[in-house]
């Protein structure tokens, strides 16, 4: 099965997650964002590979790109899995902080 990982947290997210979930189920981190995208290169000043994107203000926040592809690269080895054990109310607090976080 592929596996993804967050942008801001590594958690490793499953296609079944991505297309159910807006945001990561463990840091409440938006998922379809230039961050998580296969195109998203920090050097360019469009911060895309895809000429034809659209401005993005903000990489860490949802958007509507039509080019997004979740990027499948490998990421650095920081990986939270989400367990029966975590509770729903810090599964909240951790969304509610996720809401106040610069990226």
């Amino acid at each position: 099965m592929a596996m993804w990982q967050c942008h801001y947290c590594r958690t490793l997210l499953s296609l079944e997650v991505q297309s159910k979930n807006r945001l990561c189920p463990t840091c409440g981190s938006d998922l379809h964002c230039c961050r998580n995208c296969s195109l998203f290169d920090e050097n360019l000043s469009s911060k895309c590979k895809e000429p034809d994107s659209p401005w993005i203000k903000d990489r860490g926040t949802q958007n509507s790109c039509s080019f997004f592809e979740f990027n499948s690269a490998a990421l650095p080895p920081k990986i939270i899995q989400v367990t029966e054990f975590t509770s729903e109310s810090e599964k909240a607090k951790e969304a509610f902080r996720a809401l106040f976080r610069n990226s």
